[in-house]
């Protein structure tokens, strides 16, 4: 079956609309025979409104959706895959009696008489997509040709919601950057309920990487000393037993070497472009305890406008290192690292190395409010 070029085009120009998704799902309706078509881009849960994009107009009957109904739908967890049709699934007699409140919502808000739907996940990031369409009282039920109608858009519908949960994705870890904008080269983690590593930045990756104190064991966070996971896991518990959104923990995390990572924690609002499976999500900033440590290339890079070369020369300063030491072990000239040192009083206001190196720890030790 041919699905109408109008619908695909519309598919994935929604993408990249405000609201998401709506565009097609108007389409989705003229190809359906259908109304108050929706996508869940994250199911409603107990505190969390979830999030829903549809073309009911009825702001009162989305918030109840949300609110309470969404949870007693029999369409609620369908086998992924499957495209469903209430009608052929339950009698009206079935779904009045079994779920009560589902079906005097879709009498009050719609006359809604049948639905159809399908929920599909995205293997990479764990977002299931649920798209439902209803059908008014006085219309007749979805069939077997509907159901065909809907098959023939699955291979388009995995290809759009692929690219939409990379950029959700993309979305909520440049929301947690500006979140941490004036705390640049600090790890920073997006946890589930559980501890599971949801969305990790480049620092942190290193780090998990090097199992420098963080590490990650079966999906889930965990340090390199027992007595750390003890603590980390303990401050999880606090922070998902307290429904306060403000609440914060902090502690000191043992590294191999000896040092410590200082830690903060917080609980955030989960956001599409996570796994279906996470309902509470914790952010986690780590930085050295000793304040030196993060300097990185990216750090001087970040803050000062600094080339890779220019990073390079001012972190082996900061270092301790000569001039002359860091000519002869990089190969290069007095001569190229003057003009390089030069440039760099250039960008960070200062004109002799002493006053560069303090500049430079003042401006790492202020990120993390000393």
């Amino acid at each position: 079956m041919k699905v109408p070029e109008t619908l695909t085009s519309a598919l994935f120009d929604s993408l990249l609309q405000e609201p998401p998704w709506l565009s097609f799902l108007s389409e989705l309706e003229q190809y359906l025979d259908g109304q108050h078509a929706t996508m869940v881009l994250r199911r409603p849960r107990p505190g969390d409104p979830g999030v829903l994009i549809s073309t009911q107009s009825n702001t009162a009957a989305l918030v109840l959706l949300q609110n309470s109904i969404f949870r007693e739908s029999p369409f609620l967890d369908l086998p992924l895959d499957d495209i469903a049709i209430l009608s052929e699934m339950l009698s009206r007699q079935e779904l009045t009696q079994r779920h009560t409140n589902f079906f005097t919502y879709l009498q009050d808000y719609g006359a809604t008489d049948d639905l159809i739907g399908i929920n599909l996940e995205d293997p990479e990031t764990g977002m299931v997509f649920r798209l439902r369409c209803a059908r008014a009282r006085g219309q007749a039920h979805f069939s077997a040709g509907d159901r065909a109608k809907l098959a023939a858009l699955i291979p388009w519908l995995r290809t759009a919601i692929a690219l939409y949960a990379r950029l959700a994705k993309r979305d909520y870890q440049l929301s947690i950057s500006d979140a941490t904008v004036d705390q640049l080269a600090i790890g920073s983690l997006v946890l589930g309920d559980g501890g599971e590593v949801l969305i990790a930045n480049p620092v942190a990756d290193r780090v998990l990487q090097h199992a420098d104190g963080l590490l990650i064991d079966a999906g889930c966070l965990r340090c390199s000393s027992s007595e750390s996971t003890v603590m980390l896991r303990a401050a999880l518990n606090r922070l998902t037993r307290d429904a306060s959104a403000q609440r914060t923990e902090s502690l000191q995390i043992l590294r191999p070497a000896g040092q410590h990572w200082s830690v903060l924690m917080q609980r955030i609002a989960p956001q599409p472009g996570i796994e279906e499976s996470a309902s509470m999500t914790t952010l986690l900033l780590f930085r050295d305890a000793a304040g030196t440590q993060i300097i990185t290339e990216e750090l001087l890079m970040e803050l000062f406008a600094l080339t890779r070369a220019e990073a390079i020369l001012t972190k082996r300063l900061v270092e301790g290192e000569s001039l002359a030491e860091i000519s002869d072990s990089l190969g290069r000239s007095r001569h190229t690292t003057r003009a390089q040192l030069a440039a760099i009083f250039s960008k960070t206001g200062t004109n002799r190395q002493p006053q560069l190196v303090s500049h430079v720890l003042r401006a790492a030790q202020q990120m993390w409010g000393e």
